[in-house]
């Protein structure tokens, strides 16, 4: 019979008890080849990094930047580990990045992106650090999380409108948003890259005091002329974006969805004694689900009710430098080492 593989227990065991040992020696993120339902990947010419992994990468850089004030930039990801055995996988990125405002060198990254649930807009980012810095290692509770309902207006007439000059100098994290949005949602793009260079931002409604809040929600509406250039007639649509981080756990996530901009709220006459509890155009209104790590994103109902989400949950505390990591260090043996 085999067992993980095998043909025996004691040669599963065997190579069972090797894995778990190379992880406590390298830890994840230098890991090479597969185990222990992680496989590694070097990205280079002959295998270029996929795009969801770019993202992720991107996204990791993002966090970094946005908690601690920095601008780094992409310049390549080096490697990646993920998890296997089910759809929605963990990514354990490394990566090159450079601050164009400081030294010209390249700083070597590493950062964890957790998928909650596959084909859905659900991106956890608890670790995003310098290589070889160090940081506590926080054990907690995720608190809940949800996508805001529908408001009762026009989101672009509600809320602040960001200005062309904003747009311009924000549009590497607002158009990574839009990319994340509809890459984790429609998979089944036939394009390559999801066909995202074909997206054009019309306009963004922000929900927060200022660009840079740490817990915002943005609406983005955007023309995809991949849609448009296939017939559909949905390419006129809109992404809804929730940033969340969690100072007590050191979780960012991001949640979201898009959908075709007729659901966007248009303004009608409520009568006496009516409360507007739905969006208008929009028969369908929302439930709370339970995500794999607390996360309580909504999703459409037949039935129009309102179910609120109290959150709950805070945990053990970090250290105040933002950057948490994995229970585990970078190894500094050279059996371990990256690739080139």
């Amino acid at each position: 019979m085999l067992i993980g593989g095998f043909e025996d227990r004691n040669a599963s065991d065997t190579v069972i008890a090797a894995s778990k040992k190379l992880l406590e020696k390298c830890g994840v993120f230098d890991l090479k080849g597969c185990t222990l339902g992680l496989q590694a990947r070097i990205c280079n010419k002959r295998s270029p990094c996929p795009v969801l992994v770019f993202l992720y990468a991107t996204l990791g850089l993002h966090r970094y930047n946005l908690l601690q004030g920095t601008k780094f930039q992409l310049s390549r990801v080096k490697k990646y580990v993920f998890s296997t055995g089910a759809a929605a996988a963990s990514y354990y990125i490394t990566l090159d990045a450079i601050d164009p405002a400081g030294s010209s060198s390249l700083q070597t990254f590493q950062t964890k992106v957790t998928e909650d649930s596959f084909g859905e807009f659900i991106l956890t980012c608890n670790s995003a650090r310098i290589r070889g810095e160090t940081c506590n290692v926080y054990v907690g509770l995720n608190i809940g999380c949800r996508l805001p309902e529908c408001p009762p207006e026009n989101p672009f007439e509600l809320y602040y409108l960001m200005k062309d000059s904003e747009l311009q100098d924000n549009n590497d994290w607002i158009r990574l948003y839009l990319e994340l949005a509809v890459a984790t949602t429609d998979r089944n793009r036939e394009a390559s890259d999801f066909g995202l260079s074909n997206l054009e931002i019309v306009n963004v409604a922000i929900d927060a005091e200022g660009l840079y809040a740490r817990n915002a929600t943005f609406y983005i509406r955007y023309k995809d002329l991949y849609k448009a250039r296939l017939g559909k007639a949905d390419f006129d649509r809109f992404a809804i974006v929730r940033r969340i981080f969690d100072e007590d756990t050191g979780l960012f996530t991001l949640v979201g969805q898009n959908q075709s901009s007729d659901f966007i709220p248009k303004k009608r006459k409520i009568a006496a004694n009516e409360e507007d509890t739905r969006c208008t155009g929009q028969s369908q209104s929302s439930e709370i689900i339970q995500c794999g790590r607390g996360f309580g994103v909504f999703k459409p109902l037949a039935e129009n009710k309102r179910i609120k989400l109290n959150l709950t949950g805070l945990a053990d505390q970090i250290s105040s430098s933002q950057a948490t990591c994995e229970d585990h260090e970078a190894c500094k043996s050279a059996d371990c080492e990256l690739d080139g």
